[in-house]
C-alpha cells in the first residue's frame, strides 16, 4: 500500500508541477455526480454481483484536457453459493486525464485514463481453523489494491446553463490475487463554475 500511494504523490506531484506555468489550468471547476451498473461477464462478475455503484468526481483543465480525482463506491454480494454469506464493499479512489473533443456545440466525448487504490471491505471474512502450534486465523477483513480505469465520456450541455448531461464505459482492473475485471455503464449530471482562487492556489 505504500508503494501505491508514493507513485500516485510523485504522479500528482508531476501533474501539478508542470501545469504551473499554464495560465487556464485550474480556471473552471466541474462537479460529477452519477451511478453505474457492471455490464462485463467473466468469471469475476459471475461469482460476484455488483450493485449500482455511486460515484463522486472533480474536474479542472489541464494542457489540451482535464485533469480530475475522484471516488466511487460499489457493493459486491456472492453470485456463488459456495461462498455463501461472503460479500465486500469497495471505494476506488482516483485520479486521472480526460482529453476532450467537441462533436459540436453542446456535445462532446473525451476518452481517458485513471490511476488509484481499491480500497476493500470484506462482511464475514473467513476463518481458518487452528491446526498445530500457529493456532486459530482469521482472514483480513480489508485490503488495499493498486487500480487503473481507461473510460470514454459522453456530455450534453444543457442550453447556457453550466448543467451538463453525462454518460461514459469504462473499463476497470483491480490488481488482487484473483484479478477484478469490471465494465461498467454510467449515466450522471455535472456542474461546472468558475474556481474560486483560493482552491485554484492550492491545485497550482
Amino acid at each position: 500500500m505504500a508503494k501505491n500511494l508514493c507513485i500516485l504523490s510523485i504522479l500528482l506531484f508531476c501533474l501539478g508541477y508542470t501545469a504551473r506555468g499554464q495560465a487556464g489550468a485550474y480556471n473552471r471547476l466541474s462537479v460529477d455526480i452519477g451511478g453505474a451498473t457492471s455490464i462485463l461477464e467473466n468469471s469475476f462478475t459471475n461469482n460476484w454481483n455488483a450493485s449500482p455503484s455511486l460515484h463522486l468526481g472533480l474536474r479542472a483543465p489541464y494542457h489540451l484536457g482535464n485533469l480530475e480525482a475522484g471516488v466511487r463506491y460499489t457493493h459486491y454480494s456472492s453470485g456463488n453459493a459456495n461462498y455463501q454469506d461472503a460479500s465486500f464493499t469497495s471505494f476506488f479512489v482516483y485520479v486521472g486525464w480526460e482529453y476532450a473533443l467537441n462533436l459540436s456545440d453542446k456535445l462532446s466525448v473525451a476518452p481517458g485514463l485513471r490511476f488509484g487504490n481499491s480500497f476493500l471491505t470484506f462482511q464475514n471474512p473467513a476463518t481458518y481453523p487452528a491446526e498445530g502450534p500457529f493456532g486459530e486465523y482469521v482472514f483480513d477483513p480489508h485490503e488495499s489494491e493498486f487500480a487503473y480505469e481507461l473510460f470514454t465520456r459522453l456530455q450534453y450541455k444543457l442550453g447556457d446553463s453550466p448543467w451538463r448531461l453525462h454518460s461514459s464505459f469504462s473499463y476497470n482492473h483491480t490488481l488482487t490475487y484473483h484479478p477484478m475485471p469490471v465494465g461498467l455503464l454510467s449515466v450522471g449530471i455535472s456542474r461546472s463554475f468558475e474556481t474560486p482562487s483560493w482552491f485554484k492556489d492550492f491545485l497550482q
